[in-house]
């Protein structure tokens, strides 16, 4: 057996038997397109790998996905390898492959020099405890915005590429006093923005909307909003301000809300972390731990962040 990289029919094949499960309520065709889109992304390109535990013949036996990804603990910059996507094909399962894989993953990993390594579990702790994860806290909140009568007087228009260093800017001076943060520079937060933005694109019309918008003064971003929008509510994917106190983002989110002033509020959820400030005229409620549980093992001989308090992680950065 072996670990390798998948490419060419590989990969098609392992695109193919994980639509059934993480197709996102897109086509076999969408589906298809958005893993290949996320795969040409500059980000992508260089981070972001489908690997393959094949037998000798070049079977497919187990896979799953990497993604390397620039991290700050404890004042250290590093990388984390981020595992996700684990699969073994089900004429394949019980036989431990999924096991070999992570090991042997998590060894390779190693010796190219990862501090960490994370995951997103959605089938609880155990199994992964196996491999030495452990559990970070990472709440999901209500955020409640105090509506007006009429919108606040600010300008609030739609970002683009040019808004990423402000983006990364902010991401930056927000999280600097917290254990454990992604370094977010501008390709991630553009291969962040550009994966959302292509899953609504390709999905059915009206499935979900994605914004992505910024109130500016002298023609700079100083604050802005990340929104996956869909009939059950809105989720704050991420989000930045220059005030420290966060009032421009309250004035956006009631600009937002102020187009449809007869509607009821929408739902907004949001991974909302606890070194950010929470904006006047907002509310966090109906706190309660995040669905898929965040998991870290340490690589090197480092200690790993422990609270919720540790971490400064919005929904965004989930992969």
């Amino acid at each position: 057996m072996k670990l390798v990289v998948a490419e060419g029919p590989l990969l098609d094949q392992i695109v193919g038997l994980t639509f059934d499960i993480w197709n996102e309520g897109l086509s076999k065709r969408g589906y298809s397109q958005w893993n290949a889109a996320q795969l040409r992304t500059p980000w992508g390109r260089q981070h972001l790998h489908r690997l393959a535990l094949v037998d000798n013949a070049g079977q497919l036996l187990a896979t799953a996905k990497r993604y390397r990804l620039p991290i700050r603990l404890d004042g250290r910059d590093g990388w984390m390898t981020g595992i996700g996507a684990v699969f073994t094909p089900p004429s394949q399962r019980g036989k431990g492959y999924a096991s070999k894989l992570i090991e042997e993953l998590l060894e390779m990993e190693r010796r190219e020099g990862a501090l960490l390594a994370g995951l997103f579990s959605g089938i609880g702790a155990s199994y992964y405890e196996r491999f030495g994860f452990r559990t970070i806290p990472i709440d999901e909140v209500t955020v409640r915005v105090e509506r007006r009568n009429g919108a606040p007087a600010m300008l609030v228009r739609a970002g683009d590429d040019r808004d990423l260093p402000a983006v990364e800017a902010m991401h930056r001076v927000r999280s600097s006093g917290v254990r454990f943060a992604l370094n977010r520079e501008r390709s991630l937060i553009h291969y962040a923005l550009s994966k959302k933005r292509l899953l609504a694109g390709l999905g059915p019309k009206g499935l979900r909307q994605v914004e992505f918008v910024v109130a500016e003064e002298g023609a700079s971003a100083v604050a802005y909003a990340l929104l996956h929008e869909n009939a059950n509510g809105w989720t704050l994917e991420e989000a930045g301000d220059r005030d420290p106190a966060g009032a421009r983002l309250r004035g956006m989110l009631q600009v937002l809300l102020a187009r449809e002033p007869s509607a009821p509020p929408p739902l907004i959820r949001a991974w909302w972390p606890a070194a950010f400030p929470v904006p006047p005229q907002v509310s966090l409620t109906d706190r309660a731990p995040a669905h898929d549980l965040f998991m870290v093992k340490p690589l090197a001989d480092i200690p790993t962040p422990e609270k919720a308090e540790d971490v400064f992680y919005w929904h965004s950065d989930y992969f």
